[in-house]
């Protein structure tokens, strides 16, 4: 008899959650698509993947990450607008 051979599974990894533009301003909490635009002038604005040249697609993870980053306390607040006097 022939011996059986298995190939064993590829592993793949998780995959991503991607959010349209729309989606990203309702995670984030923004009013509009034009906030959102007015973030990614910013240096440190949200990241994104340019699918194409008028069409842009965020990971939720990286969101959260970039969200997360910019989380501020009362306290941090408090100095920062007293620097700015």
């Amino acid at each position: 008899m022939a011996e059986e051979t298995t190939t064993p599974k590829l592993e793949l990894p998780k995959p991503q959650r991607y959010l349209t533009a729309e989606e990203a301003v309702q995670f984030l909490g923004l009013r509009n698509k034009a906030a959102l635009k007015y973030l990614h002038a910013s240096p440190d604005g949200p990241p994104f993947i340019r699918l194409t040249q008028r069409t842009r697609s965020y990971c939720l993870a990286d969101l959260q990450a970039w969200a997360a980053t910019r989380k501020e306390t009362k306290k941090a607040t408090e100095v920062r607008q007293s620097n700015q006097k």
